[in-house]
């Protein structure tokens, strides 16, 4: 069925309407719209702080989630994997080389035993869209439903745009955007069919301010991540909202479709210790923002913690992170960007290609 539209002649009489109403009416009409925009503001987080202070939300609890994890074999994906060992039934791991998911099976069983948790290893290019759909279809016949995605899979490509070549660019945007949103939509409609499921999208800072040298991988990132607006809401009331575009998306679609026990979560690390930001070691960058780069054991444990917390948009560091983002917001350009060289180290990352966070490039 076709969304109704208005015709020629109705857009006309609206047209003429507009002209012909007087001035205070418009005057009027805008401001009786903006007071049921700020009722429904105030109900909206009442309810909210209702629910955080006063009701207490029970902790997330992962304990009967069949959890998938992209680039499990990856130092993030791997604490990851071990986090959600601890509660969750089955966990299925997925990375582009087979031997370190092996070892993380051996590992994960050596501690917790066959009978705690099942464990399904599957070597997968996320690259490979095709070879992905065989991929799912095997992980249903294993181990069935998929109730809680960790998108943790990523790669990225860092030296001068003009250096980059055409396949290393679609390469980066399929497996950091492409393949995470392909994952969601065939694992969310189960989900919403037993009302009951998480996405999780580990994301990054990189897309919501880029750095140089971080073209292709900031851009792909961004499609999954935040950006910081500032919106003007009832002439002097600003407000600082984060956007979060794939993961916001998906959550507002779950409030149409009254799924309110599946939602997505974004989390946004900033710099990890032998993930992207290993090469500010190479360049004598201990610490950014006065934070020390973050152990991948140590990230895993904040995720995990946000996650059972209800957090949404998951930050680490969250107080360096909310201070870089309240910068950009406000300084120009002529500013934020030597500022950012300088908070980064000058880019050390020249002409390096690091293959990957989480998976490596084939």
């Amino acid at each position: 069925m076709q969304a109704a539209t208005t015709t020629p002649v109705a857009d006309e009489i609206l047209r003429d309407y507009e002209k012909k109403a007087p001035v205070w009416f418009r005057w009027v009409a805008t401001l009786v719209e903006h007071f049921f925009t700020i009722v429904m503001f105030v109900t909206l987080y009442g309810r909210y702080l209702w629910s955080k202070f006063v009701q207490k939300q029970k902790p997330v609890s992962f304990r009967n989630d069949t959890v998938l994890i992209t680039g499990a074999g990856g130092c993030l994906g791997r604490a990851l994997a071990i986090e959600f060992a601890k509660e969750c039934k089955c966990l299925v791991l997925l990375d582009i080389q087979k031997k370190p998911l092996d070892d993380l099976k051996h590992e994960l069983t050596t501690i917790y035993g066959k009978d705690h948790i099942k464990i399904s290893t599957h070597k997968c290019d996320l690259s490979d869209l095709n070879g992905l759909k065989f991929t799912l279809t095997a992980i249903r016949e294993d181990v069935g439903t998929i109730t809680v995605l960790v998108n943790c899979a990523g790669v990225a490509c860092f030296k001068e745009l003009l250096h980059h070549t055409d396949d290393e660019i679609q390469h980066t945007l399929i497996v950091n955007t492409v393949a995470p949103i392909l994952l969601t939509k065939d694992l969310l409609g189960d989900m919403i069919a037993r009302n009951h499921g998480h996405i999780i999208n580990i994301t990054s800072s990189a897309g919501l301010s880029g750095s140089a040298y971080t073209s292709s991988y900031s851009a792909s990132k961004a499609a999954l991540t935040s950006k910081l607006l500032f919106k003007l809401h009832i002439c002097i009331l600003t407000i600082l909202t984060f956007r979060l575009d794939f993961t916001e998306t998906i959550n507002q679609e779950l409030i149409l479709a009254k799924a309110n026990g599946v939602r997505a979560t974004a989390v946004m690390p900033f710099h990890i210790d032998g993930g992207v930001y290993n090469s500010l070691r190479k360049f004598g960058k201990e610490t950014v923002l006065g934070n020390e780069l973050m152990r991948f054991d140590y990230c895993a444990r904040q995720i995990m913690c946000g996650l059972k917390s209800h957090q949404n948009p998951i930050l680490l560091p969250r107080f360096a992170l909310r201070m870089m983002f309240i910068l950009r917001s406000i300084l120009p350009e002529e500013v934020w960007h030597p500022l950012l060289i300088y908070i980064l180290g000058r880019p050390a990352i020249k002409h390096e290609q690091h293959n990957s966070l989480l998976s490596k490039v084939e």
